[in-house]
């Protein structure tokens, strides 16, 4: 009898493991979508969780300027267009980027006087 026991533990123990979410990445994936609007003023970027990321809800996460994470659903029309904003914001960032020449540091050189 106590032998059934123990390999009845010892079976369960694996299945009690993976329900935990120990040994996987499912303790970083959001279980509910935020139902209040987000502030475009505080989102700084945001990424797609999914099933590929071992995740049962499919959303858009928001990382704050804070770094904190808000969790909102991918088929809200105002998500739709914070995700297009943010896109917008990036593309601009990175073409600033490319059309700034950098700019010479310091002191210009002084010039030695020619003698005539």
């Amino acid at each position: 009898m106590a032998l059934r026991l123990l390999l009845l533990l010892l079976a369960a123990t694996p299945v009690l493991a993976q329900a935990q979410g120990i040994g996987s990445s499912a303790s970083d994936c959001c279980l509910k979508y935020s139902q209040k609007p987000i502030p475009r003023s505080l989102v700084k970027s945001y990424t797609i969780q999914g099933p590929e990321l071992e995740c049962y809800l499919t959303a858009v996460v928001f990382t704050t300027k804070k770094d904190k994470q808000i969790c909102a659903s991918p088929t809200d029309p105002a998500v739709r267009k914070l995700m297009q904003s943010l896109d917008k914001q990036g593309k601009n960032d990175k073409e600033k980027k490319k059309a700034q020449s950098p700019r010479p540091r310091g002191r210009p050189r002084r010039q030695k006087r020619q003698r005539v």
